[in-house]
């Protein structure tokens, strides 16, 4: 695509140098009216030749966001199929933690009760 926007910039800027070349040469009204009747057709040409190239830019950038939308798409896609995944993966070990958490703290609960009990015995 950067080679087809230099091929365009290019033949633009062709366009463009002569056309002020024509127009900045100094020479008789007659002889600018002949100039220009003579290069009318290259400069048709030349314009046919950019509006086709505009045309088919237009073209490959609806392609590029069309793509461009597909690929966002999938990616969202994806993403969410990974995060529900990881989701489900974790769930389980989630819930041995939550076990372990309780078995632990019951077991403080009952250092502590053995503790006091120690404590009012002494």
């Amino acid at each position: 695509m950067n080679l087809k926007s230099f091929g365009y910039g290019l033949l633009i800027g062709a366009a463009i140098g002569a056309a002020s070349t024509l127009f900045s040469t100094p020479s008789s009204g007659k002889e600018l009216r002949e100039n220009m009747k003579e290069t009318k057709d290259e400069w048709k040409n030349a314009f046919i030749d950019i509006k086709d190239n505009l045309n088919d830019l237009k073209a490959s950038l609806k392609d590029l966001t069309k793509d461009g939308k597909e690929t966002v798409t999938q990616l969202i896609s994806d993403i969410k199929s990974t995060v529900q995944q990881w989701q489900s993966s974790i769930s389980s070990n989630k819930f041995h933690i939550q076990n372990e958490i309780k078995e632990i703290q019951k077991t403080i609960e009952e250092l502590e009760q053995n503790l006091n009990q120690d404590g009012e015995r002494a």
